[in-house]
């Protein structure tokens, strides 16, 4: 199980431990987007302090409704004590974990949606 919470901008964060370049463990504050179908959306500035390659495009459509070049590359983290290889998009937002990255994970945030209420994500057998 991993927990986070709810900040005080309402927002449902944990952490992410991210692997830089070099192999050493970023731990980054990431939001749980339920609306964002990918893996994982880093800023460019997470991009370049972690030293991670940008090597391919995924053609995606934003809410502005029409289809662009979204910059991804491949990136390694630590989840549920295991290396897990993922995709991550470049975007000019703050640090989204998507619901590609949480499939067969019970999500669960504080009924209550009050600040530091607790956001659990316990992965479902099978």
């Amino acid at each position: 199980m991993t927990t986070g919470n709810v900040t005080n901008t309402r927002k449902p964060v944990v952490r992410l431990t991210i692997l830089d370049s070099a192999g050493h463990q970023h731990i980054v504050p990431v939001i749980i987007d339920t609306g964002f179908t990918g893996e994982l959306a880093l800023p460019p500035r997470y991009v370049n302090r972690l030293g991670l390659t940008i090597d391919d495009a995924i053609y995606g459509r934003p809410v502005t409704g029409e289809f662009i070049s979204i910059p991804a590359g491949d990136a390694v983290v630590i989840w549920q004590n295991r290396r897990r290889s993922i995709t991550f998009l470049e975007v000019d937002s703050e640090p989204l974990l998507g619901m590609q990255f949480l499939w067969n994970h019970h999500i669960a945030i504080a009924i209550d949606a009050v600040a530091n209420g607790p956001v659990t994500l316990t992965p479902l057998g099978g």
